[in-house]
């Protein structure tokens, strides 16, 4: 069992834990440090602080800011943010009311299909947050028209297939200025899933600092390949279960082994961070 686990989501996006519920959680677990990295949003961070503080788990505030290079989604990780940034908290409303235009879409493209799947329904899976893919496919399967997520993503909501539904197009680019207008650690989220390290070097120069090594999806050989990547690029490395409590129950909270050297190191980075925006 991991000591720090820096991708975990909460109700604020598509996790089914609360903040304090996850921070709970963590303490339980006997982790000393997390990251709460809602996806493009930063609306639970203060609930886990506040929770972090009596649990005694040290908490790093985070992002997940969803982006994408034509049907290739490139997720980018924040740490250490300044959360009320109104430039940064603005742009987030922008991003959330995208989401919201697209699930419309995919809800019309559901029902064409035979699906009779709604907002109301899917805003039950979702209380604190803007609904998502995942919260759709979760009602997919509750629902009996498949019998997994993984099935509601192959089959139905993935680039090419039936129900899927191209997202406005919103550069890694623009995420990473973003974050550093934010004094945040930018960090390439699960490399092995975007599949995409050719963008590496192009996201550096748009001021990406970090890579998410350690993670659920990166088995050994993986890891390895993303370590060497990272160093490299002397990229600073992290990782984290991705953990969205209920909703992917296979991957659950500290069960990836995330070396305590890691959080030293970011939060190095992001004093150098803050050092050069000094400067």
């Amino acid at each position: 069992m991991s000591k720090i686990d820096l991708h975990i989501h909460t109700v604020y996006s598509d996790g089914t834990y609360t903040p304090r519920e996850a921070v709970y959680k963590a303490k339980k677990l006997g982790l000393i440090a997390i990251s709460i990295t809602d996806h493009d949003s930063v609306d639970g961070l203060d609930e886990a602080l506040k929770a972090g503080k009596e649990y005694g788990v040290e908490i790093v505030p985070g992002i997940e800011i969803s982006t994408n290079v034509g049907e290739d989604e490139i997720h980018i990780l924040g740490y250490y943010l300044d959360w009320g940034s109104e430039e940064l908290l603005s742009q987030l409303k922008v991003f959330q009311q995208v989401r919201v235009q697209r699930n419309e879409k995919l809800f019309k493209r559901l029902n064409d299909l035979g699906m009779r799947i709604n907002h109301r329904e899917t805003v039950k899976l979702a209380p604190r947050g803007v609904v998502n893919r995942l919260h759709i496919a979760n009602l997919m399967v509750m629902k009996g028209y498949v019998s997994s997520i993984g099935e509601a993503f192959e089959g139905w909501l993935n680039p090419g297939k039936p129900a899927y539904v191209k997202k406005v197009e919103v550069p890694p680019s623009k995420a990473i200025k973003l974050l550093l207008e934010a004094k945040g650690v930018p960090v390439l989220a699960h490399p092995y899933l975007s599949k995409r390290d050719d963008l590496i070097p192009e996201l550096i120069k748009a001021g990406l600092k970090g890579l998410e090594v350690y993670h659920s999806s990166h088995n050994a050989a993986t890891t390895q390949h993303y370590l060497k990547l990272a160093k490299f690029y002397n990229l600073v490395i992290t990782g984290g279960s991705d953990c969205h409590g209920r909703a992917k129950d296979k991957v659950l909270m500290g069960t990836v082994n995330v070396p305590e050297q890691v959080l030293d190191n970011l939060k190095e980075a992001h004093r150098k961070l803050i050092k050069s925006v000094a400067i």
